[in-house]
């Protein structure tokens, strides 16, 4: 293949949520492509469901280094004290490991009803508002804010002030010269976080701050580390969430028979939320987590040079054959589902548990408070947001 017909990524979905045929065409060619990508450089894309679990467990790769700033916002906050996608081997499980109480089953089940509670809040306001309402103003975006505020052991009126802090880190994606919009909004969340911890000594609590301090106290982390780590897990947290709830809601406005059957049977949330994070992972336009080879390696028959670029394409393993029946088709009530949306491997989404819970209380019972919840405009009017890696839309206007 020349270089001047290496397909491009991003592969945009069809009206925002069918799978891109270009996607399909090159799955079906085989598990690994050379692409070019949004910043000119070429590299490779593993489309493969065990291709792409074996780079992302192998030692042979390591994580993202300093990627071109015009392909990943990650340029403001890889190398950043503390940040776990920029660590690998004995440092990233020592610092995974002083977050990972946080984000256990027990503290998760602990929040169960606070997220239950907050998600009724806010169901009140928007039920309250003149119609239409953007529902990403009033349930997706505020909701992981201030579930992830409730976890870290911060006040809820504060969740506005760092949700737009996370958003303006994650949208700004070509800047990162020293003063860019991103960087500034990077420090000054740093800032925030600093000032918290600082204020957990004198009041510290069964939370992840309070966790953070007990690190730096036993030596386990620096402070700037630990604030690092406190940073990660919010913007993290935070905007792949809230992509997730409005693809999840776009894709049952779509597929009404899917809504019915959740809303005929409840207890199919746990299945509706797996097949959810299946067709949408986050970052489901720009496709996948960055891997650098460290020596000459060859995959399902292609040889990749060393340092080379290999996106692993976690949207795309969705729709592997070898591995799904029927891929190409939304079905919540899918049997098997061991999708790769939250990636495999040493950095594992230490906070899938928490998405989890924070998505099956919404679709656990949104449908059931809004029965008649539609779009107010047609799909192919929403604005996607192209300009940040976990997508998700500018407004989400929606009737009751």
């Amino acid at each position: 293949m020349s270089e001047q017909s290496l397909p491009t990524l991003p592969m945009w979905r069809v009206d925002h949520i069918e799978p891109s045929p270009e996607m399909l065409a090159l799955c079906a060619n085989g598990p690994i492509h050379r692409v070019r990508f949004p910043s000119g450089h070429q590299g490779w894309w593993v489309t493969g469901y065990d291709e792409a679990k074996a780079v992302l467990s192998a030692p042979a790769f390591r994580p993202s280094g300093m990627p071109p700033a015009s392909f990943t916002p990650a340029t403001v906050i890889l190398g950043s004290p503390g940040w776990l996608g920029s660590h690998e081997g004995g440092e990233h499980a020592r610092l995974r490991n002083i977050v990972a109480p946080a984000f256990s089953r027990r503290r998760v089940e602990l929040i169960a009803r606070q997220v239950e509670a907050i998600a009724e809040q806010l169901f009140q306001t928007l039920a309250a508002h003149s119609q239409p309402a953007d529902l990403r103003r009033h349930l997706s975006f505020p909701l992981p804010a201030m579930v992830i505020s409730a976890l870290m052991g911060v006040l809820y009126e504060d969740h506005a002030f760092f949700a737009e802090l996370s958003d303006e880190v994650m949208t700004h994606q070509h800047e990162s010269g020293p003063r860019s919009a991103a960087r500034l909004a990077w420090e000054e969340l740093r800032s925030y976080i600093r000032t918290k911890m600082r204020d957990k000594r004198q009041d510290p609590g069964d939370n992840l701050l309070t966790d953070l301090l007990a690190a730096v106290s036993q030596g386990k982390a620096t402070e700037e580390e630990a604030i690092g780590l406190a940073a990660g897990m919010l913007v993290a947290g935070h905007e792949s969430t809230v992509a997730q709830i409005e693809f999840g809601l776009l894709a049952m406005f779509r597929h009404p028979q899917q809504r019915e059957r959740l809303f005929g049977d409840p207890p199919l949330v746990d299945k509706a939320v797996e097949e959810i994070l299946r067709m949408y992972p986050p970052g489901a336009g720009w496709d996948g987590i960055m891997r650098y080879p460290r020596a000459d390696v060859t995959i399902a028959g292609v040889h990749i040079p060393a340092e080379s670029k290999v996106l692993v394409g976690l949207s795309a393993t969705s729709f592997d054959p070898r591995r799904f029946d029927d891929p190409e088709i939304f079905d919540i009530g899918r049997a098997e589902n061991p999708h790769l949306a939250f990636s495999h491997g040493p950095h594992y989404c230490i906070g899938g548990a928490l998405a989890r819970l924070e998505l099956k209380v919404v679709f656990g019972s949104i449908f059931q408070r809004f029965p008649a919840l539609r779009l107010a405009v047609a799909p192919e009017e929403l604005k996607l947001r192209k300009d940040i890696i976990t997508g998700g839309f500018e407004e989400f206007p929606v009737l009751w």
